[in-house]
Parts: structure tokens; sequence; C-alpha cells
């Protein structure tokens, strides 16, 4: 029998957990960016990703707005406070529009809702308002009962919400869609993402879109 020599260990089970940490292991992401098993042909650009659910919410325009409080013969400078918990953000105003569009898009990680409901409230701008009193009207929704829309569905066509105030009294519309969805939509990249903002919703104009670069050769195959 040969000798063992110094330094050397024979013995398999001696030692054998210091390199554990680097052995190969399998890990099996999310991919395929919200697409429909089955429907391999709907490759995009997101197929290389791991999945990121987003709650959308596309404020489209208002219409028959109600006119300042106090003041029936001036219409409101009309803006939209997105509501979620202790969330808050708003949408730049529109001045003397009974009837103001915006349509813009906006994204909130689904990781971090941390809110049963998402309230839309459609106020006049006034710095000396206090409470509700430049309250127009406001819809809620729950969001456990929001629609899921994944490629290759088409998007969430917006719809027309009549706007209510604690009074029950109709006070106008406001078209809006609301959904859950993946960084495959095709809102994402023109989204404003509000995971990004202050509690103070005036830093919403100065937030851009998350881009993802991906090397054009890998997505040849997917086209």
């Amino acid at each position: 029998m040969a000798r063992q020599g110094p330094g050397q260990n024979h013995n398999p089970n001696v030692n054998s957990g210091e390199n554990d940490d680097f052995s190969l292991c399998e890990t099996r992401p999310s991919l395929g960016g919200g697409r429909v098993p089955g429907n391999e042909r709907f490759g995009t650009a997101f197929d290389l990703v791991e999945q990121m659910h987003y709650m959308y919410v596309k404020i489209v325009k208002a219409k028959n707005l109600p006119s300042k409080a106090g003041n029936s013969n001036s219409p409101p400078d009309a803006y939209v406070e997105i509501k979620l918990g202790n969330f808050v953000a708003c949408t730049k105003h529109f001045e003397n529009s009974s009837n103001p569009e915006r349509h813009q898009v906006y994204a909130f990680p689904k990781d971090r809702i941390q809110s049963l409901s998402l309230e839309l409230a459609v106020k006049d701008k006034c710095d000396e308002c206090e409470g509700d009193v430049n309250l127009l009207g406001r819809i809620s929704f729950d969001i456990n009962e929001l629609p899921d829309s994944v490629p290759p569905d088409s998007p969430l066509a917006a719809q027309w919400y009549r706007l209510e105030n604690r009074s029950n009294n109709s006070l106008g519309e406001l078209m809006v869609s609301v959904w859950m969805g993946t960084q495959a939509d095709e809102s994402f990249p023109d989204a404003w993402h509000l995971d990004a903002l202050l509690v103070n919703g005036d830093g919403v104009n100065n937030v851009w879109s998350k881009v993802y670069l991906l090397l054009r050769h890998g997505l040849d195959g997917l086209e």
C-alpha cells in the first residue's frame, strides 16, 4: 500500500463542505415577461428578464366637471390625486377647463402595494383650501378585483366613471383604466413610476420610466 504523503488527504468525507458555496446549482427564475404559456410566437424583448408585476393607472380625460367653489362662472384648475394607502401623488393641473385631457400612465410595483384600495380624486388647484373644500369628485377601485393584462392580450380600454362626493352627488366623469401587468406591457416604457416619488406629488413630472438595454443579437430569434 502506498504511503500517504504529507499534506495529502484521501478521505473524501473530510472538508467536503468547504466548497459548497462554489458548487453548481440550478435556478428557475420566472422569465417570459408575462407571456401566456403555449403562445411561443409572441416573443418580446422582456423574455430574457425576470417578470416584475405592476399596477397601472391610465388617466385619459375628464368631462363636465363642476365650477370652482364659490364661483359658478369659473371652470376649475383640475388635477387628479392618486392615493394608495399612505402614498399620495398628483398629476399636473389644467387651468380653466371642465373637460381636461391628460393621457398619461402611472405604474406602481405590486410588491410595494400596502393597501386594499386605490382612490382617484379630482380636485381644483387651490393653495388656500383646506380639507376637501377643493374636491370635485372621487372614484375608488378594489385592488383585489383589478383585471390582469399581459401580452399578447389587447391593452385594457379606458372607461368613463362617475365622480361622486361624500353626499353621493354626481360631479362629472373621469375616463381611466386600472390593471395589473408586467414590464412587458406596452405602456411600461412611457409610464411614470410612482414608487420613485416623494409624498409631495409635485415630483411626478420629473420621474422617467425605467429602460432595459438588451443585446440585439440575443433577440433575433424572438421576432
